[in-house]
């Protein structure tokens, strides 16, 4: 039994490095096995478990949009009927003419005619039948008064219209009024010799009636 103690006793003597290191390696694998979470039953440290697939949700397809309906169009604003305007009256023009009766050579003559500035307005004083190629010229001299001077170098004869007096009536005129020749002053053509005359009223008897027309005559 002796031998037997002592052969155990030498090889527990010669292996106790061989088991020491054994257990050290031993040691070490279990640590190792802990390290990567085979023992120990811990899933939960399992960082290299391959990654689980997560199904995709499917995107709806997006529905159909209905179209937005067009706007209808404004309702037509009728066009406003075309503003009558008022036709002006147009202002009514007499012409008064002055007549001289039995002219004789008479070279030059003047005149200065009177009318109611309420009533008339003067437009024009023009050349008439008997001073065709005589010069003639004509001014105001003052409220309803106009000086016509009329100059014809071969002489005026016969009897007519020598001047042309044009008027616009106003529109509040009514009733009648004379218009008057004043200051009239006649001269022979050849002799420069003054010439007696005489003279009558014409008359204004409203813008619906021809006027009458002063007369310049000769002696």
């Amino acid at each position: 039994m002796r031998w037997i103690l002592e052969v155990t006793l030498i090889a527990v003597a010669s292996s106790w490095k061989w088991l020491l290191g054994s257990l050290v390696g031993i040691g070490a694998l279990i640590g190792l096995l802990f390290g990567v979470g085979v023992l120990g039953g811990g899933g939960d440290g399992d960082t290299n478990l391959p990654p689980v697939a997560v199904a995709s949700t499917p995107t709806p397809a997006p529905s159909p949009t209905q179209a937005p309906e067009p706007p209808l169009p404004p309702a037509a604003t009728p066009k406003p009927g075309p503003t009558a305007i008022p036709t002006a009256v147009p202002a009514k023009v007499i012409s008064v003419p002055i007549l001289v009766t039995r002219a004789s050579n008479v070279g030059s003559l003047e005149f200065v005619l009177v009318y109611d500035p309420v009533k008339l307005e003067l437009a024009q004083v023009e050349r008439g039948i008997l001073s065709d190629d005589a010069l003639i010229d004509s001014s105001p001299t003052g409220p309803g008064q106009v000086w016509a001077g009329i100059v014809d170098v071969q002489g005026m004869d016969g009897s007519g219209p020598v001047a042309v007096v044009k008027f616009t009536v106003k529109n509040d005129a009514s009733g009648s009024m004379p218009i008057l020749l004043e200051d009239v002053a006649a001269f022979d053509a050849s002799t420069l010799v003054d010439i007696v005359t005489g003279s009558t009223a014409g008359q204004f008897n409203g813008a619906d009636l021809p006027p009458l027309s002063p007369i310049v005559s000769f002696q």
